[in-house]
C-alpha cells in the first residue's frame, strides 16, 4: 500500500511543484515592471542634504528627522603647535531637519559664534526625472539667523537672512553639480565674535552664486567640491568660500570631513563675512555628521 500510495500521488506533487515554481515565476517576472518607474525622480544627486556649508537640493522624505553636528576648527596654518588648528577656537552647530513632505523640509540649528539660531525650509519645486523630460532639479531656500550673544543691540538689529534658488543636474551616474544664486542680508552693519567686534560688515546685502560639485567614487563615497563668489559691493577685506571634502555614507549616517574657508557655519554669515583665502592655506579642517530617523 505504501508503494502504490507513493506512485499514486507523485504526480500530483509533481504537479503542484511546477505550479508553484511558474507562479514564483511569474511573481518575480512582474515585481520589477510594479517597481520601476522611468519617468520617477533621479535619486541621490547629492547624498546629504548638504554639499558643505550650502544646502543641496537634495531633501529629506516625508516622515524623516536629520539630526546635524557640523563643526569646524582653527586655521590649519596655526601648525603643530596648535595641532594644525584642532587646539584654536572652534565652531559648532547643533540642527534639526524634518521632512513635511517629499519636497518640503523646515529645520532649527544653533551655532556657537554669536549663539546664532537659524530656521530654515528646503522646497522642491522641480525634480529632475529618470526619463529625461525634466532635465534638472530646482529647489528653493530660505534662512533667518537671529544672534542672541549680549551686545547691547536692539532685536531687530539681531536678524540676519538668506534666499537662495538651487538648480541642480545629475550629469552621470558619478557626476553632480549645482548652481545657487544667493543673496545674504544682515539688519545691521556691525555685529560681533567671540564676544568682541572684530568684523565690521559694511554692506548689509551681498549677492553670490554658490557652485558646488559632486563625484562619486563608489556608492557610499563621494567627494566634493564648493566655491562661493560674492558679486556686487562686499564687505572690505572679504574674500570668496571654498571648500573640498570627502562625503562618506554609512547607513543612517553621512560623514564629511572637509578643508574650508570662514569659521562661520551659515550661508549667510559665509557670504558676508569671510576674510580668507583657501589658496593662500588659510583654511580649516571639520566635520559634519548626519543622522537620520524615520518617524513614520
Amino acid at each position: 500500500m505504501k508503494q502504490f500510495s507513493g506512485i499514486k500521488y507523485r504526480p500530483v506533487c509533481l504537479f503542484l511543484f511546477l505550479a508553484l515554481s511558474i507562479g514564483a515565476g511569474t511573481v518575480q517576472a512582474q515585481i520589477p515592471r510594479r517597481l520601476v518607474d522611468p519617468g520617477g525622480p533621479v535619486d541621490e544627486l547629492f547624498l546629504s542634504q548638504n554639499i558643505v556649508v550650502t544646502s543641496s537640493v537634495s531633501n529629506l522624505p516625508a516622515g524623516n528627522l536629520n539630526f546635524t553636528i557640523m563643526h569646524v576648527f582653527g586655521r590649519v596654518d596655526e601648525g603643530v603647535q596648535s595641532l594644525w588648528g584642532v587646539d584654536g577656537p572652534a565652531n559648532i552647530r547643533f540642527g534639526l531637519d524634518y521632512g513635511i513632505s517629499d519636497r518640503l523640509s523646515i529645520g532649527v540649528g544653533r551655532s556657537q559664534f554669536d549663539k546664532l539660531y537659524d530656521f530654515r525650509f528646503k522646497a522642491n519645486l522641480l525634480r529632475q526625472s529618470k526619463d529625461g523630460k525634466m532635465p534638472i532639479e530646482l529647489a528653493l531656500k530660505g534662512d533667518m539667523g537671529i544672534m542672541t550673544e549680549s551686545n547691547g543691540f536692539e532685536f531687530s538689529d539681531r536678524l540676519n537672512y538668506l534666499g537662495a534658488v538651487m538648480l541642480a543636474r545629475r550629469m552621470s551616474d558619478k557626476i553632480s553639480l549645482q548652481v545657487s544664486p544667493m543673496i545674504s542680508h544682515f539688519n545691521t552693519v556691525s555685529t560681533e565674535h567671540n564676544g568682541e567686534t572684530d568684523m565690521h560688515v559694511e554692506e548689509k546685502t551681498h549677492f553670490a552664486v554658490a557652485l558646488g560639485g559632486r563625484i562619486l567614487v563608489n556608492d557610499r563615497v563621494a567627494l566634493l567640491v564648493e566655491y562661493i563668489p560674492v558679486f556686487g559691493d562686499r564687505t572690505t577685506a572679504t574674500e570668496n568660500a571654498f571648500a573640498v571634502a570627502l562625503n562618506i555614507e554609512t547607513g543612517g549616517h553621512v560623514f564629511v570631513i572637509y578643508l574650508k574657508t570662514s569659521d562661520y557655519l551659515t550661508e549667510q554669515h559665509v557670504i558676508a563675512r569671510n576674510s580668507e583665502e583657501f589658496f593662500r592655506g588659510d583654511f580649516r579642517l571639520g566635520f559634519i555628521i548626519n543622522r537620520v530617523f524615520s518617524l513614520n
